[in-house]
């Protein structure tokens, strides 16, 4: 009886060092070591390295940190954003940033709007210029049209309705027209004017995960984004006031 108390209690201990040794082992080579990497980093890279990280992940972006890792120190703030690894970014670019041909149509765009060469297109072509390249070959948002079918919730109704007989309810159809769909350019307007606003964030997400925004969803999100900084100045008048 001993020795299975004893047995049992080693493997909690050992279970227990094994969770503590593993705990926030989140990135492929370790917090602590990415940790360090993100150091060597400037904040407009951390900005950038996180608008790509936070829709593709960690794993696909090993190779920039591995890069950042090799520097002796970190650059001047004023500096061009990975100037010294312009290579590394262009190639992640192209060949470690590929779409899934699995995926929906609307992940596959959310996807090719966080890539480098579209969180900050100005930037993008300026780093690779950098290196002697002029011809940027983007590729494009896939275009959608859909149909989302509401169906009407039915309802207990007589054979006739006054003297006019009873028709059973139809599925309605609401078609969005691929004019109605926002141009390209306007994301990177929304993101500048939503970031800052969880409201208008989450409202973004469900738009895109059902399909491309509208016109009507861009003014929604404008408007909820204005009623976030309306909010947010109404709370500093009251703090100040006070």
């Amino acid at each position: 009886m001993k020795n299975y108390h004893l047995t049992f209690s080693l493997a909690i201990c050992v279970l227990l060092l094994t969770l503590i040794m593993g705990c926030g082992d989140f990135y492929d080579e370790g917090d602590e070591t990415a940790k360090h990497r993100f150091e060597k980093m400037t904040s407009q890279e951390k900005a950038l390295y996180n608008s790509v990280q936070e829709v593709w992940g960690q794993r696909d972006l090993k190779t920039i940190r591995e890069a950042v890792s090799r520097r002796e120190t970190r650059p001047a703030e004023n500096s061009l954003a990975f100037e010294d690894i312009a290579a590394v970014i262009k190639t992640n670019n192209i060949a470690s940033l590929k779409l899934d041909s699995g995926w929906e149509t609307s992940t596959k765009n959310k996807h090719i709007l966080a890539r480098w060469d579209r969180v900050d297109e100005g930037w993008y072509r300026q780093l690779l210029l950098s290196i002697g390249e002029r011809d940027i070959v983007k590729q494009e948002l896939i275009p959608e049209e859909e149909v989302i079918k509401e169906e009407k919730k039915e309802e207990s109704e007589p054979d006739t309705y006054g003297d006019r007989p009873w028709v059973a309810p139809q599925i309605e159809e609401i078609k969005i027209n691929i004019k109605d769909i926002i141009p390209e350019s306007k994301y990177d307007e929304i993101y500048y004017e939503i970031k800052y606003c969880d409201e208008a964030i989450v409202m973004y997400h469900q738009m895109i995960d059902e399909r491309l925004l509208t016109w009507q969803d861009y003014e929604s999100l404008i408007r909820i984004s204005i009623k976030c900084k309306a909010t947010k100045i109404g709370e500093k008048l009251t703090e100040w006031k006070n």
